[in-house]
């Protein structure tokens, strides 16, 4: 699980797609309803060119489940800040089929994301 988070986050979005399953599916904070693997990877390069560090602060595994919070360091042009997320990923014969994700959409780190990414810096 590790794998796939620091895949993801610092941009190795071809490495993080395989460790995924054909049926993955997600839910974040700013995602309504159920995500596809299409959509969670189509924006992936844009969201994650923002990562500047992922720190896993504790994992917990029980059997296909794996819970990890971790803290997230997001730099854009207009900042820098950290913010603590909590990830939920359902793991099957070594894939990853599914995520929860949770983090406070008001958090400073999480604010400058998304206007990064609404002015297309």
């Amino acid at each position: 699980m590790t794998e796939f988070l620091h895949a993801f986050m610092s941009g190795d979005i071809e490495h993080a797609r395989l460790l995924a399953s054909d049926e993955f599916s997600f839910q974040a904070p700013l995602q309504r309803g159920h995500g596809s693997r299409q959509s969670y990877f189509s924006g992936a390069a844009a969201k994650t060119r923002y990562v500047k560090a992922i720190r896993i602060l504790q994992q917990w595994e029980d059997g296909t489940n794996v819970s990890t919070l971790y803290e997230l360091v997001v730099r854009t042009p207009n900042g820098i800040a950290a913010m603590p997320v909590s990830e939920w990923h359902t793991v099957e014969n070594g894939k990853v089929t599914s995520s929860f994700m949770v983090f406070d959409t008001g958090a400073v780190a999480a604010e400058l994301m998304r206007d990064a990414l609404a002015s297309g810096h």
